[in-house]
């Protein structure tokens, strides 16, 4: 589902709010339509107790606005043609959809097809009338990263209640409600913490239209942590189609809101925050570029379910695209090492997810890699999931060992996003090079920027079939092997998160838990160490790890390395072997934390440009050094090779 930061109705019914405080509606004042939109203005003298009746044709479900100005009171209706006919048998101007009096006159409407009436009456003298109305087709209040918009349809006296996100329980948040209706309808919010009323509103046809002495377009809160009901009650005597959304935006992004303690996902993670003895202070990195270390001396896993040795370490981002039209997607991709300790293999694989909001899906036209998509139920919600479910890269290993895994994303234009997938095994039997093992293409045609985010001051989208979005966040973590499965490890390892910027960067703070991945770990205590975070068999501590996180990728990689046989062979070689891998994976997925599962995923692919084997920033082909780091670039192919499909950067 596709993004936009202001919706049109609000933009229309600015534009109408600026022709309204300019004065008399003379040329000069005159509104400039939005595009797709019709609008009339005119003219008239009403003798005493005459009205003037304007067709208003609507042929599909619009935001109608008007205005009217007059040198005398009077009323200004909004009618259908048979309150038109009743108003002209009766004379009651009441019988209406809504009805003002005074000189001056504005308010907007939600409506269906079919005709209706801006109607003018001077019921106590003469008057001399401008007016003007708007009609605008184009009200999809589409959800955006902290938006809801929703339509929904509610019976004379009932009320419709949707709960907020549960994001407001993280933190002080501002919260805008805005929503137009075809009948006359009361806004009201509750504090479900409480049970507390914390406002409601008059009837209207739309939420808080003001323009003196300011514009003003919604409602507009500032709440202090808790979780929050807005209701919708028709209080006419017909049934009311409400148009509504509401936006919230946190004081910070809570790494707690949804942490339950362990099992968790564990390792380092930033989530965009700085916590000073419990002073929040966000901050929003964007990059081309995740890179993960880890070294492991010691890694062993048992399954808390199947008692099988299952278990993975997962670089998990979030990807946003900026489209050319003011669109804005949502991508969740995972770059993973899944092993079997007991074999002491581990196999590649990735997948990716869309979450941009409710109904958002994948298919194999919107992306394309080595792999495929897979509709899943398990929440009962059908969703889509891209994954190579036959990954070709399963390696034998020795400890110690070291993996540094790398997220790339780079725009196309006309086409997409690419990101790649790569690891490096320094201590195997290419250590210069990286495996880019998948090329995936997120379709996008107007992508125009992109970058996976850590922002510490929002949430991923949800629409109103959600209670909460996910974190924007980077994450490294130890969990189990798959489905949502936790492991208990025997571990000692080290990690590092690091995100490029011109050159290759550490994430500047870091907490021990991530929340993204459903897959847990049961007993890994993470502690700062030198230049990486120090992960052993342990009682975890779920908390921050550091606001100073300070290391160096090379000085980690100019370490000593291991003289014992590392791989020892590239065992996915064969339709034999490449069978047993391909059912491995779509038995056992990897999962996302809050939504159902996702598949495991891996393969070979080919970027069409080079990466630094150092700190993973691309370079040109043909470079002799890395334009980030300064490391000598080795020549030869870009791709794998025909043996093990490692790219050479």
């Amino acid at each position: 589902m596709a993004q936009r930061a202001k919706t049109v109705a609000v933009a229309l019914l600015l534009a109408l709010s600026a022709v309204v405080a300019a004065g008399p509606l003379a040329p000069a004042a005159r509104a400039q339509p939005l595009a797709g939109a019709a609008q009339s203005e005119f003219t008239n003298r009403l003798p005493p107790q005459h009205f003037n009746a304007t067709l208003v044709a609507v042929s599909s479900l619009s935001i109608v606005g008007y205005a009217t100005r007059s040198n005398a009171s009077i009323y200004t209706a909004f009618m259908d043609q048979q309150q038109l006919d009743e108003f002209a048998r009766l004379g009651d101007v009441t019988d209406s959809i809504f009805y003002q009096s005074g000189t001056e006159s504005y308010d907007a409407l939600l409506e269906g097809p079919g005709t209706y009436y801006l109607v003018e009456f001077a019921d106590s003298g003469a008057a001399n009338v401008s007016a003007l109305f708007t009609v605008n087709p184009d009200v999809d209040l589409r959800n955006s990263t902290t938006s809801v918009g929703d339509l929904v349809a509610i019976q004379p006296g009932e009320t419709f209640a949707l709960p907020l996100h549960v994001e407001t329980l993280g933190s002080t948040s501002t919260v805008d409600i805005i929503g137009a209706s075809t009948r006359v309808v009361q806004y009201a919010l509750l504090d479900n913490t409480t049970g507390g009323l914390v406002y409601e509103s008059p009837y209207v046809t739309f939420t808080n239209f003001t323009v003196f002495p300011a514009t003003s377009v919604g409602y507009n809160f500032t709440l202090p942590p808790g979780q929050y009901v807005v209701g919708i009650t028709d209080e006419s005597p017909d049934p009311a189609s409400v148009y509504f959304s509401y936006t919230i935006v946190p004081a910070y992004a809570n790494p707690y809101l949804f942490a339950t303690g362990g099992p968790s996902p564990t390792g380092v993670a930033a989530y965009g925050i700085y916590n000073r003895s419990g002073t929040i202070v966000p901050y929003e990195v964007e990059t081309p570029s995740v890179v993960g270390y880890v070294e492991a001396s010691a890694l062993k896993a048992v399954d808390d379910q199947t008692g099988g040795h299952d278990c993975s370490i997962q670089e998990n981002v979030v990807l946003r695209i900026n489209d050319s039209d003011g669109a804005t997607r949502t991508y969740w991709p995972q770059n993973v090492l899944s092993f079997d300790t007991g074999a002491s293999t581990v196999t590649y694989r990735d997948n990716v997810l869309n979450i941009t909001g409710d109904g958002a899906q994948l298919d194999n036209r919107t992306i394309e890699g080595t792999g495929t998509t897979l509709v899943d139920n398990g929440s009962g919600t059908p969703e889509t999931y891209y994954g190579n479910y036959y990954s070709g890269y399963t390696y034998a290993y020795r400890l110690p060992q070291t993996w540094v895994l790398y997220t790339n994303e780079t725009v196309e234009p006309g086409v997409g996003v690419l990101v790649s997938m790569g690891v490096r095994a320094p201590d195997g039997p290419d250590p210069g090079s990286v495996t880019w093992y998948d090329a995936i293409t997120i379709v996008d045609p107007a992508a125009s920027a992109a970058a996976f985010v850590v922002d510490g001051r929002s949430y991923t989208p949800a629409g109103a079939a959600s209670a909460n979005g996910m974190f924007y966040d980077a994450e490294l973590v130890f969990g189990g092997g798959a489905g949502g499965q936790a492991a208990t490890y025997d571990l000692d390892a080290r990690l590092a998160l690091f995100y490029l910027d011109q050159t290759l960067r550490p994430f500047p703070s870091l907490y021990t838990f991530g929340d993204d991945t459903a897959e847990a770990a049961d007993n890994i205590a993470v502690s700062p160490g030198d230049g990486a975070a120090v992960a052993r068999s342990g009682v975890p501590y779920y908390g921050i790890l550091t606001n100073d996180f300070n290391s160096s990728l090379a000085a980690l990689l100019a370490g000593p390395r291991s003289s014992s046989p590392p791989y020892l062979e590239y065992l996915a070689v064969g339709a034999a072997a490449a069978a047993i891998v391909a059912a491995a994976a779509v038995v056992l997925p990897i999962s996302i934390r809050k939504k159902a599962p996702v598949g495991d995923v891996g393969g070979t692919a080919i970027p069409p440009v080079a990466f630094c084997g150092d700190c993973g920033a691309p370079v040109e082909t043909d470079a002799l050094f890395c334009p980030a780091c300064g490391a000598t670039q080795r020549p030869g192919p870009v791709g794998p090779t025909a043996a093990h499909g490692e790219g050479r950067p």
